[in-house]
Formats: structure tokens, C-alpha cells, sequence
């Protein structure tokens, strides 16, 4: 229902909206080479991010730091298994 509120309503200032299930820190999780399939719950997402990627911390992540992290490799393939994800990289022209 959100999601179609978040559309509806950004349709109508021709915006696009990209929703993220679970989460940031599941798009995250999903960004490592061979968990591109998961599916992750919203709370569990965090937990399962810092297991893979032991420095992360929620709030202080910056661009340097994924940089670092992901490459546009990780996002593709990522994104081969996220309608979402493709639509964002499809957007941005990736």
C-alpha cells in the first residue's frame, strides 16, 4: 500500500520511486559476490551486513567507504535479481 502511495504521489510531480525491501543495509548485504539472492527481514539485515562486512556502522557510512567496498560490478549483478535495483541503475543510466 505505501508503495503505491509513494507512486501515485510521485507520479504526479514526475518523479520515479525506488523502493528498497528490506533496507539499505539489505541492498548492502545483497551487494556481496554470492548473496545477490537473499532475502533478507528488515530486522535482521543490520546483523547480517556487519557478519559480511565487519567495519560498517549504521549512520556514518560514506560515499569513500562504498566506493571502496562495491564496484559497479557488485550493482549489476546485484541488480539482476532486484526489478527495483535494475529500475534505479536503468535511471541513472548505468
Amino acid at each position: 500500500m505505501a508503495g503505491r502511495d509513494a507512486r501515485a504521489t510521485a507520479s504526479k510531480w514526475g518523479l520515479e520511486v525506488v523502493l528498497m525491501i528490506p533496507k539499505l543495509e539489505g541492498l548492502l548485504v545483497r551487494l556481496h559476490e554470492g548473496h545477490e539472492t537473499r532475502t533478507i527481514a528488515a530486522n535482521e539485515a543490520e546483523g547480517q551486513l556487519r557478519r559480511l562486512w565487519p567495519g560498517y556502522h549504521k549512520g556514518s557510512l560514506t560515499s569513500q567507504q562504498l566506493k571502496r567496498r562495491f564496484g559497479l560490478t557488485d550493482l549489476r549483478r546485484a541488480a539482476r535479481h532486484d526489478e527495483e535495483l535494475r529500475k534505479l541503475i536503468g535511471t541513472l543510466g548505468l
